[in-house]
C-alpha cells in the first residue's frame, strides 16, 4: 500500500544498541522575546554565544543539534502561573523551561519529505527539511522531515540513517513516496568534538 504524505517531525523511538536507556529529559532555556514558533519534534540548536535554543534549520549543516525538542513551560505574556505546552506559541512574559531529549544513543521515527528513500541509504548521513514550521491543532507537532535530496556521507549532516520504520500501515512501504525512517543522531552536542559556543 503506498504511503499518505505524514509529517509529524521527529519521534522518540528507541535507543541504540549497547547504550543504557535514558527517559530524562534535559532542561534548556528559551528567551522570552524569542519570536518564532517551536514545536514538538522540532530539532533544536543552541543559539550562539547564548544559553537559549532555538529551532535548527536546514541552512545549519555542520551545526550540532541540542537535541529533539518535547515541549516547554513559560508564563504567559499577560501574567500568572506557568503554563504547560507541548510547543512555544513565541514572545511570552519569561523566559520559558524547554524540554529536549539530548541522549546521544536517542532514536527517532521520520518522514522522508517526498522520495523514499532507498535501503542503498541506511548507514549514510541525511539532511532535513523545516517544512512548514508545524501546527498548533493536535499537539503543535512539527512539520519537520528528513530530504532525501541531502543524503550524504561527509560528516556535516546532522542525522544518521539507521533502519526502516519497522511498523505496519501508513510509512511502512519502503519502495513509495514519504516513507518513515529511523535516525541516530550524527551531529549532536555531546557527540562533536568542538564546544557549542
Amino acid at each position: 500500500m503506498a504511503n499518505t504524505q505524514a509529517q509529524f517531525g521527529f519521534q522518540h523511538f528507541g535507543y541504540l544498541p549497547g547504550g543504557a536507556p535514558d527517559y530524562q529529559l534535559s532542561k534548556y532555556a528559551i528567551q522570552s522575546s524569542y519570536a518564532t514558533r517551536i514545536y514538538f519534534g522540532d530539532p533544536v540548536i543552541k543559539s550562539a554565544l547564548s544559553p537559549y535554543i532555538r529551532p535548527a534549520t536546514a541552512s545549519t549543516g555542520g551545526t550540532a543539534i541540542a537535541g529533539i525538542f518535547q515541549g516547554c513551560t513559560y508564563v504567559p505574556s499577560g501574567g500568572g502561573a506557568p503554563v504547560w505546552s507541548p510547543w512555544w506559541p513565541a514572545s511570552q512574559g519569561g523566559d520559558a523551561t524547554a524540554y529536549v531529549i539530548d541522549a546521544p544513543n536517542a532514536l527517532f521515527k521520520v518522514a522522508a519529505l517526498l522520495t523514499a528513500v532507498q535501503a542503498t541509504a541506511m548507514g549514510s548521513n541525511i539532511g532535513f527539511s523545516t517544512g512548514a514550521g508545524g501546527t498548533t491543532v493536535g499537539g503543535g507537532f512539527s512539520t519537520y522531515t528528513v530530504d532525501q535530496a541531502a543524503i550524504l556521507s561527509t560528516a556535516i549532516a546532522q542525522f544518521r540513517l539507521v533502519s526502516f520504520y519497522p511498523g505496519i500501515g501508513n510509512g511502512s512501504d519502503t519502495t513509495t513516496s514519504y516513507n518513515w525512517v529511523i535516525v541516530a543522531f550524527n551531529q549532536q552536542a555531546y557527540q562533536v568534538g568542538t564546544g557549542v559556543a
